[in-house]
């Protein structure tokens, strides 16, 4: 027997142990994600320096609204008009033929609500904006809930939903900041 060969015991033996190891650490994560939810809630402000009926005529343009608004990979068709309750607008992708939708279902003066269903097959998205005067100008106020279903995954989508989905926020509510101050 040459040495190269004896050692090959060793090494099988060594890689059953890795593999064991990944699987109870597999199977650990798996048993973990059971308990922890799927559920999710974000929620970003900003302060614009404008008062509530500038905000809420620019949110609320057809033609203003994918300007502001940020979809990752994609954008907010354009429409023409004022939106209001029961409207919807398309969201399109820069790489896949589906679309998604954003319905308006509540509108007033202080507060906005819209669901968006980012692709068919989708869990919905409650949003809602509020504002309210403060100091001069506007605090917008954008909350998200939802519930993820991607199987095993979903529980650790959902710890980091805050990070992921509020970057996004963060960039829209900037771009409507700039966009209500800039435009006059």
């Amino acid at each position: 027997m040459t040495k190269s060969s004896s050692s090959h015991p060793a090494a099988l033996y060594q890689l059953r142990k890795i593999t064991r190891i990944l699987a109870l650490i597999i199977l650990l994560l798996v048993f973990v994600g059971f308990f922890l939810p799927t559920a999710y809630r974000v929620e970003r402000s900003v302060l614009i320096g404008a008062p509530s009926d500038r905000v809420y005529s620019v949110m609320l343009s057809g033609d203003c609204l994918p300007e502001w608004m940020f979809i990752q990979g994609g954008h907010v068709v354009q429409s023409e008009g004022v939106l209001k309750q029961g409207d919807s607008v398309a969201l399109q992708y820069n790489d896949v033929v589906e679309q998604g939708v954003l319905s308006f279902t509540d509108v007033s003066a202080d507060l906005i609500r819209f669901d968006v269903r980012p692709k068919p097959k989708v869990n919905l998205v409650h949003n809602e904006i509020a504002l309210q005067s403060s100091n001069g100008g506007t605090v917008v106020k954008w909350v998200i809930e939802g519930d993820l279903s991607a199987g095993l995954l979903s529980p650790y989508l959902a710890l980091f939903a805050n990070d992921i989905a509020g970057a996004n926020f963060e960039r829209s509510l900037q771009l409507l900041k700039e966009q209500v101050e800039h435009v006059r």
